[in-house]
């Protein structure tokens, strides 16, 4: 039956357990593939000098240390010192296996030199495998993205509150139907950029250039190019992708695309000085959702598992 609890925090945590040790897969295998014993996410820090178990006086010494070093403070510190009960994570072995985490009890402080562990914060996991969504993988990925992150899309955080509610067997998180009813305004940014992607291929014409990251000397940040299907009427074409949370988009900063034959599309909040322009084309939320009823039986599952897995998730409690 599980608590049905409400989630406390507008957001969830990325976590690379990755310490100071060599013997990383030992580490993985201490904090989550040993069943039979109980689970952790684990920090560093094993350098200082500590003899209690309060994640506190951890703390306190470690901000010593590191200032006494005129270093900066790694965030997982503060991550671990905030981390309350039901707060969830999500972690990756050397497999590539994302696993789904529940915080069990409040961090404290663990000694293990060998794994270069000072302190652990104890949680239910379970594997979940390999695919995420693509906000989820990126965070992993994201070079020097740093031990954590955190993730603050409602989607995402819905997402995480079902799988933990399917893989541990419980009920355990009441999800939100606000969420559930409004996919395409609370896709996180990959995945609402695959869309309008998908969008100018399938209804407009377009084909994705593979190879078509703007250049680094541009000025305006792209998500891509395209090209038209049609080659009795060749047009270049490029997208730009704002969440609904953005400012809105001024057209004429994307100038330089137009002034080399490309046609601009943009979806945004909002597109200011749009009349300035001749080839800038703004994309509106309705016809987005058009296309995603239209068409969604074949668009790509990291847009449309949010849907399904709502709809899962709410027929299951019923």
């Amino acid at each position: 039956m599980g608590n049905n609890n409400t989630y406390k925090k507008d957001y969830v945590t990325r976590i690379n357990l990755k310490t100071a040790t060599e013997q990383r897969e030992k580490l993985i295998k201490f904090c989550l593939h040993d069943h039979d014993k109980d689970q952790f996410l684990a920090i560093g820090w094993s350098c200082v000098d500590f003899e209690s178990d309060d994640y506190s006086a951890f703390y306190d010494t470690v901000v010593e240390y590191v200032h006494g070093q005129n270093r900066r403070l790694n965030p997982a510190l503060n991550t671990f010192k905030s981390a309350c009960v039901n707060d969830l994570f999500w972690t990756r072995d050397l497999n590539g296996v994302y696993w789904i985490c529940r915080v069990k009890t409040p961090a404290k402080a663990y000694l293990n030199k060998e794994l270069d562990i000072g302190a652990i914060l104890p949680v239910e996991a379970y594997e979940f495998g390999l695919e995420v969504p693509g906000q989820i993988k990126a965070s992993f990925n994201r070079a020097r993205g740093g031990i954590v992150q955190k993730l603050y899309y409602p989607a995402i955080i819905e997402y995480s509150k079902f799988v933990f509610n399917k893989l541990s067997g419980k009920n355990y998180y009441a999800l939100n139907l606000a969420i559930a009813n409004n996919v395409i305004e609370n896709l996180p940014d990959f995945e609402l950029e695959e869309l309008v992607i998908s969008y100018l291929q399938i209804v407009k014409g377009y084909y994705l250039l593979s190879n078509s990251i703007a250049n680094k000397s541009t000025t305006v940040k792209i998500e891509c190019q395209l090209i038209s299907r049609d080659v009795n009427n060749v047009k270049k074409a490029v997208v730009q992708v704002k969440g609904p949370k953005a400012s809105e988009l001024d057209a004429l900063a994307f100038k330089e695309f137009e002034d080399k034959g490309y046609y601009i599309y943009l979806y945004a909040p909002g597109v200011k000085k749009s009349e300035e322009m001749k080839n800038v084309i703004a994309i509106t939320p309705e016809e987005l959702q058009e296309f995603y009823r239209e068409y969604k039986a074949i668009l790509p599952e990291s847009i449309t598992q949010f849907e399904n897995l709502f709809n899962i998730g709410f027929s299951e409690k019923e």
